[in-house]
């Protein structure tokens, strides 16, 4: 509107003759400094200078399936490589924002590279390129509700990273915690299946209904 003042941002001054240029390179220059500034704090914090992704996007564990026969490492972000065995798999810290991972053959040479990125949340990354994963919710389990299982996600061998959007994962051979923490997200139960059994969704859901069962079962023995 005409005659209207320039508002001035706080600690500086805007002059009304100030070119739109100007002002412009001001704004980036703000944005700098306090960069600059957060990545100082979060560097004697002790997380590296670029630790503000994890205060602007949290972090999240990334597990690393290897269904194959051969050995990998998975690095994150130049760190020490960690072995992938055979027909396992490892579990990784990822800061939040976008992370370069580095799959390693056995004598350490490149593999394959990733560009993941999470948003504050646990992720897969299947290297196996034949295995097939099934999503399921199995919060209402941890409510003491018996609605059965509710996929949020088929993923299909040719499915390499996905972000579950949720710290409480149960994974792949892994045991089914006594109890979670809501305010984490959902209760998501990550189980490798057959691929010829996406052909058949009532087959797949009866299939993980006993396998779940088997589980809870397994679970109570261990308590």
């Amino acid at each position: 509107m005409m005659g209207t003042e320039p508002e001035a941002l706080e600690g500086f001054e805007v002059d009304a003759g100030m070119s739109t240029g100007k002002r412009v390179a001001l704004g980036v220059g703000a944005l700098l400094v306090f960069v600059a500034i957060l990545g100082a704090v979060t560097q004697m914090a002790g997380v590296g200078f670029l630790g503000y992704r994890s205060i602007l996007y949290g972090s999240g564990e990334l597990y690393v399936l290897n269904l194959s026969d051969e050995e990998r490492f998975v690095q994150v972000e130049g760190r020490e490589p960690e072995p992938v065995l055979a027909q396992n798999a490892q579990i990784v810290e990822l800061i939040g924002g976008t992370s370069k991972v580095d799959i390693l053959n056995a004598d350490k040479s490149l593999w394959k590279s990733y560009d993941v990125r999470i948003d504050d949340s646990a992720a897969l990354l299947n290297i196996s390129h034949e295995a097939c994963l099934a999503v399921a919710d199995v919060t209402s389990l941890y409510r003491g509700q018996d609605e059965g299982l509710s996929f949020q996600k088929l993923l299909d061998a040719s499915t390499e990273f996905y972000a579950l959007d949720s710290h409480n994962v149960i994974w792949p051979r892994r045991s089914f915690p006594a109890r979670i923490d809501p305010s984490k997200g959902p209760t998501l139960w990550v189980e490798i299946v057959a691929c010829r059994l996406f052909d058949d969704p009532n087959y797949l859901s009866e299939y993980l209904m006993i396998r779940l069962q088997q589980r809870m079962e397994k679970r109570g023995q261990a308590e």
